[in-house]
């Protein structure tokens, strides 16, 4: 039995004082078939979309294709409804973390914040899978491959340690958390193997897709900081989450 999640991760928002909130979030896919069958009908609401956006002659844009990447922050409402209403028929996840509890020292220190992201992907990552084997989507007891494709320019910004090392540690073998005398017991009890694969963006219409969801939900926090309540509740979407810290 071939069992492979396609996990796709990016980033909205930075831990930093100056922001309250930092986003990761994506898609996750059960198969390569799911997977291909996506980019496919995405790459095509794209393409019937992109030439909006671009200030180019349009015979010229079309000769040398040179038409922007289609970035969240950057779509009109109507073209963001329409990418997100055929994102939503997917599985989504994310990892929302509040950065006005996450302690100073952690945000003022370059390798503090990394270890930190770090620790936060490996959790959703490990949410994503344990989901994945409660919903009888994946056998705990068979091999298991990830293949998870990050933003590239996420990972220059946040400098991650080894990440592929740590999701391995973290599923198949348990982590003792000394702090609280806790044993966090592993979730998958066969072979793992672990691709991790840094994307650019512009290239990779996974990671384009993550990038909407990212901003999509970070832009629903912003608009509900005071409305906790109801923010959880336009984000029922997503199907796979964690709140940090």
């Amino acid at each position: 039995m071939n069992q492979v999640l396609y996990i796709n991760i990016d980033d909205s928002g930075k831990l930093v004082d100056t922001e309250k909130v930092s986003i990761y979030a994506g898609l996750v896919f059960a198969s390569k078939k799911e997977k291909d069958k996506f980019i496919t009908q995405y790459r095509s609401i794209v393409q019937n979309i992109k030439c909006k956006y671009c200030n180019e002659n349009i015979v010229v844009c079309k000769s040398n294709k040179s038409c922007p990447e289609l970035k969240h922050n950057m779509l009109k409402a109507k073209h963001n409804r329409q990418l997100m209403n055929y994102i939503k028929k997917y599985s989504t996840i994310c990892c929302i973390i509040n950065n006005d509890k996450v302690y100073p020292n952690i945000k003022a220190d370059t390798a503090s914040r990394g270890r930190f992201l770090d620790y936060s992907l490996k959790l959703l990552i490990k949410q994503v899978v344990k989901n994945m084997i409660k919903e009888n989507k994946i056998n705990p007891d068979l091999p298991i491959k990830l293949v998870i494709n990050i933003d590239e320019q996420t990972t220059k910004t946040n400098g991650y340690y080894n990440l592929r090392d740590g999701i391995i540690e973290e599923l198949k073998y348990g982590i003792f958390n000394y702090n609280y005398s806790y044993f966090n017991t592993p979730i998958v009890n066969s072979d793992l193997e672990v691709d991790v694969c840094y994307q650019k963006s512009e290239k990779s219409y996974l990671i384009q897709a993550s990038d909407l969801v990212a901003g999509t939900v970070r832009r629903l926090y912003l608009n509900n900081t005071n409305n906790l309540l109801e923010f959880s509740k336009r984000i029922e979407f997503i199907n796979h989450k964690i709140f940090l810290p």
